[in-house]
């Protein structure tokens, strides 16, 4: 056990760094080319790449120029090896696995995403749809997931409809259509009640977390600000702020998705 974790985990830091890659280029420049200091451009050598290592180890800050690096690279990393661990001991086939490795890698770049742009791009939230939809028929012809194909369909729509309401009825001010999007992929992934319980659990984290987000504190509000921005720490957060609702869903499908996995209890909302 604990050497297939530590190998699932090495996938995972690997994974990671490419993934803070693709976030940071999307949109922006090709993925091909030697990564380089965003401060200085100068080109990174090996040792500087070494995933979370390298960051403690430069204390945070460039070889060359000391501009600071952003925290955002060893977190995603951490939590890809994370993620990335608890899918490859998870009770699964193989299959589900291997699906469940490219589900976990493209929530991590989705959330961090939506964090630092506060939109989720499409591509991603639909090819996270279409292997959460793979995995759900991968389940029902191993016999382990919902019998009725018509409701694993409609787990899709039915998670992302009050997302989808929420968006139609203010016009897009209260919720993006990126969340009704990346709802649709929860929803296949979970199942009907599971994916509506998901969605329901993510304005639950939302609010808690917001609390303290606009909490009239100040060294808390920079905090909270940091972890927004990912150390860009944006001042005067309100009730009136964007705050992205994309990693509030991730959170709680993968809070859902593994409880679920690996038989663990929930709590209920009365």
């Amino acid at each position: 056990m604990l050497i297939e974790a530590i190998v699932y985990g090495l996938f995972g830091l690997i994974v990671g760094s490419f993934l803070n890659v693709v976030i940071l280029r999307h949109g922006a420049r090709t993925l091909g080319g030697r990564s380089g200091c965003m401060a200085c451009g100068r080109q990174l050598r090996w040792y500087d790449m070494i995933p979370v290592l390298s960051w403690i180890f430069l204390g945070g800050k460039c070889r060359s120029c000391r501009a600071r690096i952003s925290v955002q690279y060893p977190l995603v990393e951490a939590l890809t090896t994370l993620l990335f661990i608890a899918v490859g001991l998870a009770p699964i086939s193989l299959l589900v696995k291997i699906l469940g490795f490219g589900i976990a890698a493209l929530l991590v770049v989705i959330a961090v995403y939506d964090i630092r742009h506060t939109i989720i791009p499409d591509e991603w939230a639909y090819a996270f749809a279409a292997l959460a939809f793979i995995v759900s028929l991968v389940e029902i012809m191993n016999g382990g997931g919902e019998t009725n194909v018509t409701l694993i369909l409609l787990a899709g729509p039915l998670a992302a409809f009050p997302l989808f309401a929420l968006w139609a009825v203010s016009h897009g001010r209260w919720m993006g259509l990126g969340d009704p999007k990346l709802a649709l992929g929860i929803g296949w992934l979970l199942g009907p009640f599971m994916g509506l319980y998901a969605v329901f659990l993510a304005f639950v984290i939302g609010a808690v977390i917001s609390v303290f987000v606009i909490l009239p504190i100040d060294h808390l509000r920079h905090v909270a600000s940091g972890i927004t921005r990912l150390g860009a720490p944006r001042p005067g957060l309100t009730m009136k702020s964007e705050v992205p609702f994309g990693p509030f869903l991730i959170a709680s499908c993968c809070l859902v998705w593994y409880a679920s996995v690996y038989g663990l209890p929930l709590p209920l909302f009365i």
